[in-house]
């Protein structure tokens, strides 16, 4: 069903408690045949090409035990890697299976593995432009994004606000992650002209060695498709994330009092003693409202002020109950006085 392999897909990506296929790098490819090797890891941290995962429980893999730390690369991967056994065991069966060939069909198949090499050769070409056209949006953009960050707003965030933000981080970083990654240079082993040079017959030897070039250039390809297919992942998950926390921001931000029918007063503490300021206006206002004895409570919000002066001047009021509390979307000498019935 296409609901369960979204939710599974979704559920491998999580930082916690993850479940991921060690049949593919997170998941299993759609229509593999192998069968599936599932782990339940308590943390489960991504960062491009590498998983990092810390006490993974094998699901229904009798006389696996359970792992308390391994690292995974993508491009280590079965999928990706030629063995020198699996090598020579291919050099074996198209060396045998060439010597029942005639000059024809000789030739025919030559010309087939070139095609396929140099298919093979496009794909790793369009993979490189794909990922140079992701490099050049993300350098472009992260810094422009960073700028505009207002980190006291970030400060006053709730938990729901503050989740939503770390997880945004998270897939920026994974996303640069897998761009840096793929454009490091990745060398694959490659047909050896002195190998052609003392072979007895050379048609044979040039032929395995085009099939085994294609047989690297294929893997490497495909290592390359999916570094792309990845990056795309945590791009799409970056947007969903950066649109959900921006309609989110207003609802994400610390309600601290309700000030519906409360006295309400901003003031810079450096300016409360300067005569004709709003400030002091303000502060004058504040101290004769509390001599009236309407007021039960009185919050005093504050970031970064010297507020000694005036806790030392309410110490006078005893009958209101005082309470200092900081917050961080406070500028610099600024506080907040709400005053409650």
């Amino acid at each position: 069903m296409w609901f369960v392999d979204v939710l599974l897909n979704i559920w491998a990506y999580l930082p916690v408690f993850a479940l991921t296929d060690d049949v593919g790098f997170l998941t299993s490819r759609h229509g593999s045949e192998q069968s599936h090797r599932y782990y339940f890891s308590l943390i489960s941290i991504l960062f491009g090409e590498k998983k990092i995962q810390l006490i993974s429980f094998p699901i229904k893999q009798p006389g696996e035990k359970i792992i308390l730390f391994r690292i995974k690369r993508l491009s280590e991967m079965d999928n990706f890697t030629l063995s020198d056994e699996k090598a020579e065991q291919l050099e074996t069966d198209y060396k045998s299976h060439f010597s029942l060939l005639d000059d024809t069909d000789q030739n025919i198949e030559k010309e087939a593995l070139l095609r396929h090499l140099s298919e093979q050769k496009s794909r790793i070409e369009i993979s490189y432009n794909k990922i140079n056209a992701f490099t050049t949006i993300i350098v472009a953009v992260i810094p422009i994004a960073i700028a505009f960050i207002d980190w006291n707003t970030i400060k006053s965030l709730n938990v729901i606000g503050m989740v939503v933000f770390v997880l945004l981080i998270y897939a920026n970083v994974n996303l640069c992650a897998w761009i840096f990654q793929a454009i490091n240079v990745r060398g694959f082993m490659a047909s050896s002209f002195g190998d052609l040079k003392k072979s007895e017959d050379k048609t044979k030897e040039q032929n395995w060695q085009i099939y085994y070039d294609w047989q690297q250039t294929k893997r490497k390809a495909d290592m390359y498709v999916s570094f792309v297919k990845y990056t795309k992942v945590w791009i799409i998950s970056a947007i969903i994330l950066t649109v959900v926390f921006s309609i989110g921001l207003p609802f994400n931000e610390k309600n601290i009092v309700d000030t519906v029918n409360n006295h309400v007063y901003t003031l810079q503490t450096e300016l409360i003693e300067k005569t004709y300021d709003e400030s002091a206006v303000a502060w004058s206002f504040v101290l004769a409202e509390l001599q009236t004895d309407k007021y039960a409570e009185m919050i005093i919000l504050y970031n970064e002020a010297d507020v000694s002066d005036i806790a030392e001047k309410l110490e006078q009021f005893r009958q209101q109950r005082i309470v200092w509390m900081t917050d961080n979307t406070l500028k610099k000498n600024e506080i907040k006085i709400i005053l409650e019935e």
